[in-house]
């Protein structure tokens, strides 16, 4: 039997038997398809739960390591103001002693003090051992921090009681950088623990600290400390890597680990048994099977039923029409061909049969068909009509011209086909769709350009004789203008309504900011008087100056965009600019931004210094806020233009943020609208006005991805340049 033999043998049956051929799709499209969708949910559920694992735990690392630097930080600074001040002859042990007792007391991190001198023997030991025979003790970190002149964090290292502890050691320096000794404090390793332990999620995470040698330093697991884990592989990643993701054995059970180094040599690990991560999808794979089971079941009844009640009753009804066409109609033999040999093949003839005889209604029909369309074409509305498919059965022009779509590339397509919908929301399938779609509602749609046009949407259904839904209708009217005007004015209301509590807010916060002012008054003078670090009297100024800026915002709040023009001066852009990045300097060490200064023609400016560092000072904070994981910060002065416009001078501000959506430009410098969720939408506009009144021009460029740029132009006769 050749091949074309039993491709018809096999074939023919199924050509001539719409049984067959029900059985064979329904398998093909339905149940096959529904074991790979049950796969695919699994595989995908897996996925989703692993990559939602792994970044759970590097952003639970990352917030961790920020803790623990930042502890380590206070420690330092606690140790250097127990230190203050040593004159050149003479080492005021005593005076150590108390400020260290106290700093104990204070302090949960802080176990305890020791001193030692430049000989390296025990002066004192807090909180209990003022006075002590001196003693001798090798700290293996006293060179480095004799040579340095800085702080160390050392490894586990074994204090003079013998026991195995982890310090923080600053050097004790006299007025003239002389030498003294080494000020160490031993750090608790079970408080360092229940930081590990406040992170943890469940009680089958884990985490643990180790120092540069693999030692366990503190653990969610207390039996651990001490214990050396240079032999587990995360610590082997820690050598090559500052951070990462892996997934490997730890204590003999899979896990996924998130690592990352702290800034002083020590490492974080922190991870999860993937039994206890995956137990989720075991259970969603356990629901799963049974419901695809049953879903299976349901099949072969639906198989089953449909055989009894769809193709038999077609079976029926092939017979009863080839008996009416043998009567009404006759086709010559030669014509056959032309339709299929199985029982639908016979139903359409008759159908056209049928068709023959009732050509003159068809007309007729046709007839009330063009006078509607034309009705429908002259209605100023849009109009859109669907069958029970929510397939586009008809649109008329005004629909056409209202999304910007040719007619014929709608017709016959699903709605939720047609790209007039913004991501999953499609309000106007739902409408057409929902039980209760008859009567009026608004919503939106997205023109062919991107436009978003708010919309009335009327809608109604199709009913047959049988009171069956045929179909859906909507009118559509444009109201995007009318909803413009109703948001001005509810804008022009909320503005109205600012002015009026103004005043009080005014009332209630200068109180406060004048005891503010008066006291950060009197702690920068006690501050210049009284022997302070450089560092301390640095801080008390940038808090006066901070308050009296505060004032000045305050009074400014209550005009809101209009700048008071007293006080007029030439002011340094360069040292504007400067200032302002002084007073940030924490918040860019903080969130690892760096800064890139190009000041290439530096020029002044008429107008008021305080308003400027505002207004310079809300742009640099958004930018910094653009970039949560770090990022660059460039800020440029300069000339822009060419001919009458070369002397227009532009501050530039960039980040390498996540950018601003398109959609979101418009509407930066409307009052109280915010891309950030604690934000309250009146920087960027308090920034616009104030260089507005200095004469000057705010714009943004942004790319989602790539980053933002401010510039801030400033007209010639504001302007005077000078080459700093």
């Amino acid at each position: 039997m050749d091949l074309t033999a039993l491709y018809n043998r096999l074939v023919s049956p199924l050509r001539k038997s719409i049984r067959l051929k029900y059985v064979v799709l329904f398998a093909i499209t339905f149940i096959i398809p529904t074991l790979i969708i049950y796969q695919l949910i699994v595989g995908y559920a897996k996925q989703t739960i692993e990559q939602d694992i792994i970044n759970t735990n590097v952003v639970t690392t990352d917030g961790m390591v920020k803790r623990l630097n930042n502890e380590l930080t206070d420690v330092v600074l606690q140790l250097r103001l127990i230190v203050g001040n040593v004159e050149d002859h003479q080492l005021d042990v005593e005076r150590i002693f108390h400020r260290s007792k106290l700093a104990i007391s204070q302090s949960s991190i802080i176990h305890s003090i020791y001193l030692l001198n430049e000989d390296q023997l025990i002066l004192f030991e807090a909180p209990f051992a003022p006075d002590i025979e001196p003693v001798y003790y090798d700290y293996p970190y006293f060179s480095q921090v004799y040579w340095s002149r800085n702080y160390a964090v050392s490894d586990f290292v074994t204090n003079p009681r013998g026991e195995g502890v982890v310090t923080v050691a600053i050097p004790v320096l006299s007025d003239r950088q002389q030498f003294k000794g080494v000020l160490i404090a031993e750090l608790s390793n079970d408080y360092l623990s229940e930081v590990l332990k406040s992170f943890s999620v469940t009680n089958g995470h884990f985490s643990f600290l180790i120092d540069s040698q693999g030692r366990v330093i503190a653990s969610t697991n207390e039996r651990e400390i001490g214990v050396d884990l240079s032999a587990e592989a995360v610590f082997g990643h820690l050598d090559h890597d500052l951070y990462g993701v892996l997934k490997d054995h730890y204590r003999d059970e899979k896990s996924i680990i998130a690592y990352q180094t702290l800034r002083d040599g020590w490492s974080l690990v922190f991870g999860v048994p993937e039994y206890i991560a995956y137990e989720p999808i075991q259970k969603l794979s356990s629901v799963l099977t049974i419901s695809f089971a049953s879903i299976l079941a349901l099949s072969l009844l639906f198989i089953w039923t449909g055989m009894r009640n769809i193709v038999y009753p077609i079976v029926r009804l092939t017979n009863y029409a080839k008996r009416y066409r043998e009567q009404i109609y006759y086709e010559p033999e030669e014509n056959i061909y032309k339709y299929p040999d199985d029982e639908l093949g016979e139903l359409w003839k008759t159908i056209i049969s049928v068709g023959n005889s009732n050509y003159q209604k068809q007309k007729m029909l046709e007839e009330k068909e063009r006078y509607l369309q034309d009705v429908l074409e002259g209605i100023p509305y849009g109009i859109i009509t669907i069958n029970k498919e929510a397939k586009i059965s008809y649109v008329n022009k005004q629909f056409e011209n209202m999304v910007g779509y040719c007619r014929k590339d709608m017709i016959g397509k699903p709605l939720s086909q047609l790209p007039i919908k913004q991501d999953d929301d499609f309000l106007l399938l739902d409408a057409l769709s929902s039980e209760s779609s008859q009567g009026e509602s608004e919503s939106y749609i997205i023109n062919s350009e991107g436009q978003k046009l708010i919309v009335k949407i009327c809608t109604a259904r199709f009913y047959n004789e049988q009171q069956e839904v045929i179909g859906s209708i909507a009118v559509l009217q444009d109201i995007s203008q009318m909803k413009l005007l109703e948001s001005r004015l509810k804008q022009n209301d909320k503005l109205a309504l600012i002015g009026q509590i103004t005043t009080g807010i005014a009332h209630e916060i200068k109180n406060p900011l004048a005891i503010l002012s008066g006291s950060t008054e009197l702690l920068l003078e006690s501050a210049e008087e009284a022997a302070c670090t450089e560092e301390v009297k640095e801080l008390s100024l940038d808090i006066y100056q901070v308050v009296q800026r505060m004032k000045d915002t305050v009074n400014n709040f209550l005009s809101f965009a209009k700048i008071n023009k007293r006080n007029k001066e030439l002011i340094d852009i360069k040292d504007v600019m400067e200032e302002v990045l002084h007073l940030v300097r924490l918040k860019l060490r903080e969130c690892r931004v760096i800064v890139d200064r190009h000041y290439a023609h530096p020029f002044k400016l008429i107008g008021q210094r305080d308003q400027l560092i505002q207004a310079f000072l809300n742009l640099v904070l958004n930018a910094i806020e653009a970039m949560p994981d770090g990022g660059t910060l460039t800020v440029s002065i300069g000339t822009e233009g060419v001919g009458d416009h070369s002397k227009e001078k532009v501050v530039t501000i960039t980040d390498t943020g996540a950018g601003i959506p398109e959609k979101d430009l418009e509407w930066l410098f409307d009052p109280f609208f915010s891309t950030k969720e604690s934000g309250n939408g009146l920087g960027l506009t308090i920034a616009r006005d104030i260089i507005s009144e200095h004469n000057g021009e705010l714009t943004i460029d942004s790319l989602v991805g790539e980053g933002t740029k401010v510039q801030c132009r400033f007209a010639q006769d504001r302007v005077r340049e000078e080459l700093i």
